[in-house]
C-alpha cells in the first residue's frame, strides 16, 4: 500500500492514506485495550468495538482508491472532450462527462466523509482507552489518538477541497464537526 501511494503511476490520493492511518490506530487502541484487560472490566467492548473500526477504516482504504482512480478518470475524460470536441458517436458529450465527473467527485466527497466520521470514532476509543489502560501502555494508547486525529483532519481536508460540493454542502460542516471531535478526544485524553 505504501508503495501504491508514493507511485507517480498509481492514482491513489490522500484519502486511501488517511484510511490507512485511521485503520493502523484502531489496531494499535486494540492492542492496548488487550493490554487493559487485567485491570479494565471494559476492556474486552473496547477491544470489539477497536477492530470493528479497523475492519470499517480497512475497507474504506480500497473504496477511496477505487473512487479516486474513478474521479481522476471522469475529470480527465471530461477536460479530453472539452478540449477536443465529441469524436464520434461513442464519445460522451461535454454535459456527459462533466456530469460524470461530477457524480465521481461527489462519491469521492462521501467516502472521505465515511473516512474522517470513522477516523473521528477512533480517536474518540483511543482517548477513552488512554484514560482506562496502564501507564504502561499509555502511550500507545495517545499514539493511536493522535493518529486517529491527523486522519480525521485529512478526510476532513480532502472533503473541504472538493470543487464539486457547493459551499452549504452538508457534507462539508458533517467532516469538520468530525475533525473537531476527533480534536478533543485528543485534548481529553492528555
Amino acid at each position: 500500500m505504501l508503495a501504491a501511494l508514493a507511485s507517480q503511476h498509481e492514482l491513489t490520493g490522500g484519502g486511501p492514506a488517511a484510511a490507512l492511518t485511521a485503520a493502523a490506530a484502531a489496531a494499535v487502541t486494540a492492542k492496548v485495550a488487550r493490554g487493559s484487560r487485567g485491570t479494565w472490566i471494559e476492556a474486552g467492548g473496547a477491544i470489539a468495538h477497536a477492530e470493528s473500526l479497523r475492519m470499517q477504516a480497512q475497507a474504506l482504504i480500497e473504496r477511496d482508491a477505487q473512487a479516486h482512480r474513478q474521479a481522476s478518470s471522469a475529470l480527465l475524460r471530461s477536460e479530453r472532450t472539452a478540449r477536443h470536441g465529441v469524436a464520434g458517436p461513442a464519445r460522451a458529450a461535454p454535459a456527459d462527462g462533466e456530469r460524470l465527473a461530477g457524480e465521481a467527485l461527489i462519491h469521492a466527497a462521501d467516502l472521505s466523509l465515511a473516512i474522517a466520521d470513522a477516523a473521528s470514532e477512533i480517536a474518540q476509543l483511543a482517548a477513552q482507552v488512554a484514560r482506562c489502560c496502564p501507564s504502561s501502555v499509555r502511550p500507545d494508547a495517545l499514539t493511536a489518538v493522535a493518529l486517529a486525529e491527523a486522519a480525521a483532519c485529512a478526510a476532513a481536508r480532502l472533503v473541504e477541497v472538493n470543487r464539486q460540493l457547493p459551499a452549504d454542502d452538508p457534507r462539508r460542516a458533517a467532516s469538520c464537526e468530525a475533525a473537531q471531535a476527533a480534536l478533543r478526544a485528543r485534548e481529553q485524553a492528555l
